[in-house]
């Protein structure tokens, strides 16, 4: 279900990196890039074969011409061009890439409301400026669109027989960037012959295909990097070595081709038997046959590439003088076998034997072998597994005689000491081996002695021995590998679930859980995806087990108050955590638990004032579910409910909430007779009623804080009113405000407001003097001026006091943050929103389609007031 081969119209593009580049995906790929020096911003529009319904944008970018923001537009119109219409969908913003010395290329994927489309549209800003850019342009390296043709959902027809909506991973750009593409078309294939068997229920050939497609991914990914390394050559006009590399790559792909039996596996001639057959009945009928052939040569090590003593210069370059370096997409790789490339497509001497499996060295190679040689002469791990037939076995039994368990240094002899006197030196020394498969070898031995713990039987406690598998697991968890890590995560609450209960005392549980909770507390802000869900999921499976939940300690660990320099990633896991913590186990009223009113009311107000909307959205959701329970006290933690502290937007959202729920309680006590509790508010229910019609919903803006993945929809708590579709502020009432729209309205457009740059809260324009001066985060840094009572920067009060606009203020007049001009305090509304608006107001041009002045029909009670209590 990807969409290649478009029809693609750019503004311009370099001469080399045409915009066909982007039709075609691979190793090699140039990728596009725009004219040198060109205008922002660039646009391209990409038509498509039919109408189709996107699901999933894919974009590589550049790893220095990149782009600050990239927009997302759809239309549906056939052959569009610059002048046609098309619909807004997001943007995504992109890193400068600095923190990797421009040597890694930065992958988007990101979801699309589902939307029927003929053509899409891709518009660039202005890049980021760094050195390696010297003409100020942008690039991307491919472009990958997800989705399939409109209807094709009735139908049912797609690639998987049980989902019409199934995207294959092998469409995935992290795939086909880096996987030769003869070996990728075979793999697809591949697939289709898989899924089709499962539906015929030929389970061993699903089987068989499963393992196959595994070894030739990574096979794939070598013969990619053999034609980057030919490529180069041919650049550097070093053809011998092209033409062996050529040699080398070919070779190579037919001996992975025959150890796999690709072609039998295709079945290109219709269903074969012996494909139906298990591993074992396969071996046994083919024992016979491979007894009296000659060894094939060791697959694994290709032919090495003897370089001349004048091309020494060749083996290492330092920088493709035409091929733009390629690095893979770290959160992509699956395989913690291939150790990733570098970013000119060399490996260097370090990463050489970083390989999860060595060989020893068996004979001393030529003193002209490279390191980049030394490593092409490892064992694949891919082919390693696969035993289809007598030479891949004499591979396996080969690296198997090799391998050597690493032996423990006398510090780390005396740090594993109690692991080493309960389960003995033999599975120590795999947790601390370099190789990953010896890890998970003794994870699962460990994983066996967890399970079978017989304390009759055993010479050590229950105590000890959760304390000597607290130690390894503890060393598992940091592992870099995803596998590895994976693994001890899921025998951490096998720990918890099955080993510790009944057995070990409190004491030694909490012992324990505070020895790993700060490891996966500091996983779960990770960036790959894959492993913050496994801390995260591992932490609440913890807080389930009986008996660490009545300890109370990871509640109490999660719902510490935040700081405002706590870390994105780190707050929105904590306070996600704590939320689902409240959906499962409910508020408690024991004062240890971590999870009463008062605790979860304290961190609820300390997440709203963090810098990131999404933490802040979290936090709204968990003072909501403790307001339902004890209103009072989340309103102790606010600010008073009154005019001025509803005119910050984020409480007036949240107040907005607790209002529904006071109105919701008010109804059900009158629907069930039932005496009616006092209000825990101040204010007269008319107010609120009315406050009900006026603020917006809870819904936030799209506003990108950082790599998203997704473009922002709006909040499940929405909640459809009328009135929501009417800017209080600016009175733009008209259809193009839904819910969403509404609030990006607040957020970008609205001429009456305008964000404060010292803590990028949105207030009103009347309202930004007092902000400063009262309620901003900022406000130290601002002084009053005795004269003019303008808010004024500390460091600027000295130049402001000579300014000629700093006079005195006069009565009945306000002046303009904006351009100082003194404004009548009941016409706000002309000088933002008139014939002619505040002329420093960025927003005055977006606002023209706003209503300039309210009809007679949109008045309310004969006079228009503003939520802040003010008359425009």
């Amino acid at each position: 279900k990807i969409y290649s081969d478009s029809e693609i119209y750019v503004q311009g593009e370099e001469d080399r990196h045409s915009s066909l580049e982007l039709n075609v995906h691979g190793p090699t790929v140039r990728g596009w890039q725009s004219a040198r020096n060109c205008t922002y911003p660039q646009e391209l529009i990409l038509r498509l074969h039919g109408p189709t319904k996107l699901t999933r944008i894919q974009v590589l970018a550049h790893q220095y011409l990149i782009p600050e923001k990239l927009e997302i537009w759809t239309s549906r119109e056939e052959n569009a061009s610059t002048s046609t219409d098309f619909s807004y969908l997001g943007y995504i913003t992109l890193s400068d890439n600095a923190s990797t010395l421009y040597k890694s290329r930065e992958l988007k994927s990101v979801a699309l409301p589902e939307t029927e489309a003929l053509s899409l549209k891709l518009r660039l800003h202005k890049p980021h400026s760094n050195a390696h850019n010297t003409y100020c342009q942008v690039g991307l390296i491919a472009i990958n669109i997800l989705g399939e043709p409109y209807g094709q959902e009735l139908t049912g027809q797609g690639d998987a027989p049980y989902n019409p909506h199934y995207i294959s991973p092998y469409d995935d750009l992290a795939f086909e960037m880096y996987v030769d593409r003869e070996v990728a078309k075979i793999i697809r294939q591949m697939e289709v012959k898989k899924l089709l068997a499962v539906e015929e229920e030929r389970f061993e050939y699903a089987s068989k295909l499963k393992v196959a497609m595994e070894n030739l991914r990574k096979a794939g990914e070598r013969l990619g990097k053999y034609e980057l390394e030919k490529k180069y050559a041919i650049a550097l006009e070093d053809y011998d070595k092209a033409k062996a590399k050529k040699a080398q790559a070919q070779q190579y792909r037919q001996q992975v081709y025959q150890s796999l039996e690709i072609y039998n596996l295709l079945e290109v001639h219709g269903p074969m038997e012996k494909n139906n057959l298990s591993t074992a009945e396969d071996k046994e009928s083919t024992s016979a046959d491979n007894s009296n052939t000659a060894a094939l040569p060791d697959m694994t090590s290709p032919p090495r590439l003897v370089i001349p003593p004048n091309r020494d210069g060749a083996v290492s370059p330092t920088g493709p003088a035409h091929q733009p370096p390629v690095s893979p997409l770290r959160q992509k790789t699956n395989s913690p076998e291939l150790t990733d490339s570098p970013a000119n497509g060399v490996l260097d001497k370090q990463n050489c034997n970083k390989g999860s499996l060595r060989r020893k060295t068996k004979s001393a190679g030529p003193a002209l072998r490279s390191s980049y040689e030394a490593y092409e002469e490892r064992t694949i791990p891919a082919l390693r597994h696969s035993h289809t037939n007598e030479f891949t076995r004499e591979c396996h039994l080969d690296s198997a005689e090799t391998k050597v368990t690493s032996k423990l240094n006398d510090r780390e002899k005396k740090q594993a000491a109690l692991p080493i006197s309960v389960f003995g030196m033999e599975m120590v020394e795999k947790f601390y081996s370099k190789q990953f498969t010896d890890k998970e070898e003794g994870l699962m031995q460990l994983k066996e002695e967890l399970k079978t713990f017989d304390s009759a039987v055993s010479k050590h406690s229950p105590n000890k021995t959760a304390r000597a598998a607290i130690l390894l697991l503890h060393r598992a968890l940091r592992d870099k590998v995803f596998s590895v890590y994976s693994l001890a995560a899921q025998l951490i609450r096998i720990f918890f679930a099955e080993f510790a209960a009944d057995r070990v005392s409190s004491t030694e549980i909490a012992r324990s859980v505070e020895r790993l909770l700060p490891e996966l507390l500091t996983k779960s802000g990770d960036t790959t995806p894959r492993i913050h869900n496994m801390a995260v999921h591992t932490i609440l499976s913890m807080a389930d087990c009986k008996c660490v939940r009545e300890l109370h300690i990871i509640p109490v660990h999660l719902t510490r108050p935040v700081n405002s320099s706590t870390h994105q990633r780190l707050a929105l896991s904590r306070l996600e955590m704590v939320e689902q913590l409240i959906l499962s186990h409910g508020i408690s009223t024991e004062k240890q638990s971590g999870l009463t009113c008062r605790t979860l009311s304290e961190l609820g107000s300390s997440g709203l004032h963090h810098p990131a909307e999404a933490v802040r959205k979290v936090s709204e959701r968990i003072l909501v579910l403790v307001y339902k329970v004890n209103p009072r006290l989340v309103r102790k933690q606010l600010p008073p409910d009154d005019d001025i502290t509803r005119r910050n937007l984020l409480y007036r959202q949240l107040f907005h909430e607790f209002d529904l729920i006071d109105l919701q309680r008010k109804k059900e006590a009158e629907s069930t007779h039932k005496a009616t509790t006092t209000p825990t508010r101040t204010r007269s229910t008319e107010n609120n009623v009315t406050n009900l019609t006026k603020s917006p919903s809870r819904s936030s803006p799209v506003v990108s804080t950082g790599s998203s993945t997704s473009i922002t929809s709006p909040s499940e708590n929405s909640v459809d009113h009328k009135g929501d579709k009417m800017c209080i502020f600016c009175l733009s009432k008209g259809q193009v405000y839904s819910e969403e729209g509404l609030n990006i309205h607040y957020w970008r457009t609205c001429p009456m407001l305008t964000k404060c740059e010292a803590c990028k809260q949105v207030v009103e324009i009347s309202y930004l003097n007092l902000h400063l001066l009262n309620e901003c985060d900022m406000k130290s840094n601002y002084v009053k001026c005795d004269t003019c009572k303008q808010a004024v920067h500390e460091n600027a009060f000295e130049v402001h006091r000579q300014d000629k606009k700093c006079t005195k203020p006069i009565e009945g007049y306000e002046r303009c943050p904006l351009c100082s001009a003194l404004v009548n305090q009941n016409k706000w509304r002309e000088h933002l929103m008139g014939e002619h608006p505040c002329v420093n107001n960025p927003r005055s041009k977006l606002g023209k389609s706003c209503s300039k002045s309210p009809s007679n029909s949109q008045n309310l009670s004969g006079k228009l007031t503003s939520p802040t209590g003010r008359d425009y």
